[in-house]
């Protein structure tokens, strides 16, 4: 059990390293690529789970018999190991950690069942005469409010409204389809909710920045993969239009298991389109940074740990 209190103690610390690393870089990430801002995101967000866990396999026996382990103890070891006492602050720890992380569970399941219930509803509204459209995956809904998303986890459905079927010419029809097809495929109603969850240990402000950018991202992937079938500029006056539309409706609710077409920075969307980023990120940069990362981890643990025992005493 004292290896599970070690991960939650690499977990913490790397989390707050991370954040501290994020007020210096994060304003960096946007000049790099689609795919290269993908993949920073998904290491910030996966970042304290994995130096959790190799900070504790570094302090495990595993390691015990190796000349890593051996240099490492001279700068960072654990204390009883094999002691572990669940009142201890090591017990209160794990216990703390599982309960927030049931609290998570829960408010996202809640959110799946309060969706699995909105799919219901809305296969309700879905209009079953319009044969071409629902051969290709997409349900049309009779609603005059002009909105295209795609909804679903596992399964995900495409969704066209007939307020804004009926305001685009075919070839814009098209683009919108293509745009939510691509949205299925990539699974990202899963996908965000799942960052939605990574994500919600760190402090509030960053968790919602991560989710907003990976939000953004996602549109940006399904837009450069509408554009394989059809021009850059064709897409961005769709999208354009589609924001017009939709500036004179209700506005669409935040919501991370949901994909709407006309969400997020249209401005940046649009930019991207036109004039794509290319700079992508080398990836031994990012592994050196990561080898960074677990190495103040593994130190910062070990002092942790050890100013905590000078404050409690285990029997």
């Amino acid at each position: 059990m004292n290896l599970i209190t070690i991960a939650l103690l690499g977990f913490f610390v790397g989390a707050l390293l991370l954040t501290i690393a994020w007020t210096v870089f994060g304003k960096l990430i946007g000049s790099y690529s689609i795919q290269s801002q993908k993949t920073l995101i998904l290491t910030w967000v996966l970042g304290p789970w994995v130096l959790g866990l190799m900070t504790m396999l570094f302090l495990s026996p595993l390691f015990e018999e190796t000349a890593l382990y051996n240099w490492m103890e001279s700068f960072a070891h654990w204390h009883h190991l094999y002691v572990f006492q669940l009142a201890s602050w090591h017990g209160v720890s794990v216990v703390v950690f599982a309960l927030f992380s049931l609290g998570l569970i829960a408010i996202k399941g809640t959110q799946l069942y309060r969706q699995s219930n909105a799919i219901y509803t809305l296969k309700h509204f879905s209009m079953t005469e319009d044969h071409a459209q629902i051969q290709r995956g997409v349900q049309i809904i009779d609603s005059d409010i002009p909105t295209a998303f795609t909804s679903g986890f596992f399964r995900p459905i495409c969704y066209v409204a007939k307020g804004l079927a009926d305001k685009l010419n075919d070839k814009e029809l098209n683009i919108v389809i293509e745009h939510e097809f691509a949205h299925a495929r990539n699974r990202d109603p899963l996908t965000k909710l799942l960052i939605a969850f990574l994500s919600a240990y760190y402090p509030k402000k960053l968790a919602q920045l991560l989710n907003t950018k990976y939000a953004l991202l996602t549109e940006h992937i399904a837009d450069q993969s509408t554009v394989l079938l059809h021009s850059a500029e064709d897409v961005a006056a769709t999208l354009v239009k589609v924001v017009r539309l939709n500036s004179a409706s209700p506005k669409n609710e935040s919501n991370t298991s949901l994909s709407f077409f006309g969400a997020d920075d249209i401005s940046l969307r649009v930019h991207q389109l036109l004039t794509p980023t290319r700079k992508s990120m080398p990836v031994i940069v990012l592994i050196a940074f990561m080898a960074v990362m677990l190495c103040c981890t593994i130190v910062a643990v070990d002092v942790t740990h050890h100013l905590v025992e000078s404050v409690f005493t285990h029997s």
